[in-house]
């Protein structure tokens, strides 16, 4: 049977195995399918009385049980979830709450205290109003073509978007997961990503096959070995980010991690030596995605048996597309992308694809095996001298050196050669100079390809669930030149 509203997900895994866990929080507290599936059932009750038929429902929290059940609660009563970064500044978050307009803005205290006198209708989880009950159903009439979540984009190239799903987008995104991934049935999922961004969609891809999960408030190596063995995590998601200080802390603090069979990452590219890495040292089966917000989720995947090639182009790839999805490649070498799980619009209004296919911003080819191979963002393609130099592969050669932690490369003016490139690195602790890593590049690829400027920083800014923020650092640098 397809299930195409978001809430039938639970209702379903609670028919097959009522007594299952399908939420474990950090503190240990469990609630059963047939709890969870109530206590979402509660909670579309207390909005349906408080709000209108298609009104957005803001949430603005950490990831908890209560932000778990908002996932299903309001799209189960035919409103829609908008879900705001807890990590923007307070401009930001009234920025996007105006552009909204929502019934209620439900989260943690201390995230909507800055927004009193601000913003009307804001209730807090721990408030005695949250904490009214209504077991009856309530009585809404939900399609799947419905607007079901509203979120925003990471705005790693510039300004957030308002993506608009549906039941059937985000359904069927789960439902290509679950086919694409192999995900395996009746195991623990520990998400660390915010369950404002899309990656939270991972939770409906584990309860769809009645797997608990656990959603941590935020990622931290040791706290994440800690959950794994305290509650027998079996599968995870990590972005690069997350992926490299967990092998930081391994190698410092060695722990083994017994229960743990899958690790799926994804959202940024990942060098290819951090990956070979985490093969070695963790000794599990890695899955690779690649989506975006736009997508509801994952649209390719690159799985275990891959990631044991010894083809370096395998690697480089992000996987074969699942069977509901088409994928082409435009003239300029864009990824297109066509099928029920894209997005049916930017809110309040505007088109999210044209004439049936979404257009990525990403760069591409499709091998001769039919596995995607994603480039770069075009933003980030650098054109210097009449080259066209693609920032993900000086930033994956500049990773192989033993001085650099972590590495972005940017295109910033040069009067000479219109953009010259210029890497921002994170050194490791034996400190290289500009010269050293310059001359790294150059040994590897093209000359035109060398850095013609190396900048050092503690740390690389990044969006909230793991990418670099490249808009932010090029207008951090190029403030620099300026000065």
């Amino acid at each position: 049977m397809t299930i195409a509203l978001i809430h039938d997900l639970v209702t379903a895994a609670a028919g097959v195995a009522p007594d299952r866990a399908a939420l474990i929080t950090a503190d240990g507290t469990a609630a059963s399918f047939a709890q969870f599936d109530s206590q979402v059932c509660e909670r579309a009750s207390w909005i349906t009385d408080r709000s209108r038929p298609g009104d957005r429902i803001a949430v603005l929290a950490d990831n908890s049980a209560d932000y778990a059940r908002l996932y299903y609660a309001v799209p189960r009563s035919g409103r829609i979830l908008t879900l705001i970064n807890q990590r923007l500044s307070v401009s930001e978050h009234l920025d996007q709450l105006r552009r909204v307009q929502p019934a209620v803005v439900l989260g943690d205290a201390r995230h909507l205290e800055p927004l009193a006198g601000a913003v009307n209708n804001v209730v807090s989880f721990d408030s005695p109003q949250w904490q009214q009950h209504s077991a009856t159903p309530p009585d809404v009439a939900v399609q799947p073509d419905d607007a079901a979540w509203l979120l925003f984009t990471s705005g790693s190239t510039g300004a957030p978007k308002a993506v608009l799903h549906t039941h059937r987008s985000i359904t069927a995104a789960v439902r290509g997961t679950v086919a694409g991934r192999s995900v395996r049935a009746g195991g623990v999922y520990l998400l660390p990503f915010p369950m404002c961004h899309i990656a939270g969609y991972n939770m409906l891809v584990h309860h769809s096959v009645a797997s608990t999960v656990l959603p941590v408030p935020a990622f931290r190596p040791d706290a994440f070995v800690t959950a794994v063995n305290a509650h027998g995590v079996t599968s995870c998601s990590l972005a690069p980010t997350m992926l490299h200080s967990l092998l930081a802390h391994l190698r410092d603090a060695p722990a083994e991690l017994p229960t743990l069979r899958d690790i799926s990452y994804g959202s940024a590219a990942i060098p290819a030596d951090l990956l070979r890495r985490a093969v070695e040292r963790i000794g599990v089966g890695f899955h690779q995605g690649y989506g975006m917000t736009e997508t509801g989720g994952n649209i390719t995947f690159l799985g275990p048996s891959d990631h044991l090639s010894a083809d370096p182009a395998v690697l480089r790839s992000a996987g074969r597309p699942h069977d509901e999805v088409s994928i082409r490649i435009a003239d300029d070498g864009e990824i297109l992308v066509r099928g029920a799980q894209v997005a049916t619009q930017y809110w309040p209004h505007g088109p999210v694809t044209v004439d049936g296919w979404l257009h990525t911003g990403d760069a591409g080819f499709i091998d001769d095996s039919g596995r995607l191979v994603v480039t770069d963002r075009l933003k980030d393609i650098i054109i210097t001298g009449g080259e066209n130099v693609s920032s993900r592969e000086v930033e994956d050669v500049l990773s192989l050196h033993p001085g650099v932690e972590q590495a972005a490369v940017i295109g910033v003016p040069d009067e000479y050669w219109g953009e010259a490139i210029c890497a921002v690195v994170v050194p490791a602790p034996a400190r290289p100079t500009a010269d050293d890593l310059i001359a790294h590049v150059r040994a590897h690829l093209a000359g035109f390809k060398r850095p013609r400027q190396v900048r050092f920083v503690e740390r690389l800014p990044l969006t909230s669930n793991g990418k670099v923020a490249k808009s932010v650092l090029r207008e951090t640098i190029r403030r620099q030149y300026a000065d």
